[in-house]
């Protein structure tokens, strides 16, 4: 959240959200419901982070959110908010993994709404960006094509959940080894390419995924690899996620 100083920001609701479900149905998916309370930092000062994901009440998709609340001045203010939507399947060579379905993210840049808004149109394969601004280069709808390769695609928001997924990060933990490559989808796009430097200008952007042996503390390190930039994520034994680090943005994420 870079230059947040610089932006109002407000957040957007979603009522599906309200059903999402911590039943039985959560366990046959291997999806749990959580809700966890982080601190951010990064260049424009400290933030607490609501995350908050599970299975929707019909366990069709699997769905992620997350706040960005100031924690400075008079009371907490949401700055920023997304939430993502994603259903469970199966590759063709047997790997689970969550396919992108919608998303939606809403910002304040100097007291300006922009929002953006993502589907997937299964016809043309494609991803279909709606963005609403009050700049006329920032709105409109965009369709673009999903690149071939390696068939999973992660909502950036979303991304530890649907690397989770995949069977990935507790293979390489046992292993001490692993590396697996994939796309992000930038579900904030085009408007977190103004907040974060040095991210490529489009939707979809190719990385790679890698375990990158222990820290002091015994935590797994994983480093991602996308458009130039290194992001590293940290993982417990229990194959949930300590931290995360993005040097070149001075950003880290850390539970309370």
């Amino acid at each position: 959240m870079s230059n947040s100083d610089q932006f109002m920001k407000i957040f957007f609701f979603l009522p599906l959200f309200l059903f999402m479900s911590c039943s039985s149905s959560s366990i046959k998916t291997g999806v749990n419901s959580y809700k966890v309370k982080m601190n951010l930092e990064d260049k424009s000062g400290k933030f607490l982070v609501v995350r908050e994901g599970g299975l929707s009440k019909d366990t069709k998709h699997v769905v992620s959110k997350y706040r960005v609340y100031s924690i400075e001045g008079v009371g907490q203010k949401v700055l920023e908010q997304s939430i993502t939507f994603s259903t469970p399947g199966v590759l063709k060579n047997k790997i689970r993994l969550l396919r992108p379905e919608k998303s939606q993210y809403k910002v304040w840049f100097d007291g300006q709404l922009y929002q953006t808004e993502t589907r997937l149109d299964k016809k043309t394969k494609s991803l279909v960006v709606s963005m609403k601004s009050p700049e006329k280069q920032w709105s409109g709808t965009k369709k673009f094509v999903f690149p071939g390769g390696t068939g999973i695609f992660c909502y950036f928001s979303q991304l530890v959940e649907c690397i989770q997924y995949t069977g990935f990060i507790e293979k390489a933990i046992k292993d001490k080894n692993g590396r697996m490559n994939f796309h992000i989808i930038w579900d904030g796009y085009p408007y977190i390419q103004e907040q974060y430097l040095n991210i490529i200008n489009e939707p979809f952007a190719a990385a790679v995924i890698e375990y990158d042996g222990q820290t002091e503390s015994k935590d797994h390190r994983f480093s991602l690899s996308t458009s130039g930039n290194a992001i590293f994520y940290l993982f417990n034994d229990s194959y949930e996620y300590a931290k995360i680090f993005w040097p070149a943005q001075g950003y880290s994420l850390y539970h309370k």
